[in-house]
């Protein structure tokens, strides 16, 4: 069992420390660009698709697609909150959406980027990591990693545990008890799109599996270093 360090600012004076590379260790290249957000996105778009078309089909009866819904919500909305005329309406819904957007980006990059990276900590740690979680100010971004040298099935599990346990599990979990019930439609809804981003969030560590996978064999060691990420093979495997 490793452990988990937290270690506030991670800057340009950061090191790994203590960090020795075998002789045969081989960068890993970015043969796709991970911090390119286009690339992301087209890494997510297929899991994407898997959510998103039985989530449409079932909406077309249940949600936003069905006639019935959408009539008796307008009349249950505009009577609720005493909107009789169309100005009242769109400045009502202006403010609605102004305010779930920022609480939207306040949850997501105050709790959920957080966590996940507490999971890529908690995951290192659990193959005897020693794990380093922080804050980069010039990115804006909190960060989970590790100058120990790990396999590179660790590794790809380090990177995938995070978009398995809070977006893709949980938005299957919605779909499979999506409510026959019209009125919690529109709750749904929010919940989907809401693990949809989640999952477009790890298009990085996507990327990275991607390269990871392309590049480096079966069997390999991979460790971050302060010059990049290398992989070599371990000297009795060759």
């Amino acid at each position: 069992m490793g452990k988990i360090q937290i270690v506030g600012i991670i800057d340009d004076s950061f090191s790994f420390e203590n960090t020795v590379l075998s002789s045969k260790s081989v960068i890993l290249e970015n043969i796709v660009d991970n911090m390119n957000i286009l690339n992301q996105f087209l890494f997510c778009l297929p899991i994407i698709l898997l959510i998103l078309i039985p989530f449409i089909l079932k909406q077309k009866k249940y949600g936003i697609f069905n006639r019935e819904f959408r009539e008796k919500s307008q009349r249950e909305f505009i009577k609720k909150n005493n909107l009789d005329t169309v100005g009242k309406q769109v400045i009502f819904v202006m403010k609605r959406y102004i305010l779930i957007v920022f609480l939207f980006l306040f949850v997501f990059y105050f709790i959920v980027t957080p966590i996940h990276e507490l999971i890529h900590a908690v995951t290192g740690a659990l193959f005897g990591a020693e794990m380093k979680v922080g804050f980069i100010p010039q990115m804006l971004v909190t960060v989970a990693i590790t100058g120990t040298p790990l396999s590179k099935l660790q590794y790809l599990l380090i990177l995938c545990m995070p978009v398995i346990l809070i977006g893709i599990i949980p938005a299957v979990i919605v779909l499979i008890k999506f409510p026959k019930k019209i009125k919690n439609a529109t709750k749904v809804s929010i919940l989907i799109i809401f693990f949809l981003a989640i999952i477009v969030s790890a298009g990085a560590d996507l990327i990275s599996i991607y390269n990871m996978i392309k590049q480096v064999p079966n069997g390999a060691m991979m460790q971050q270093t302060d010059n990049g990420m290398y992989w070599y093979m371990p000297e009795n495997n060759n």
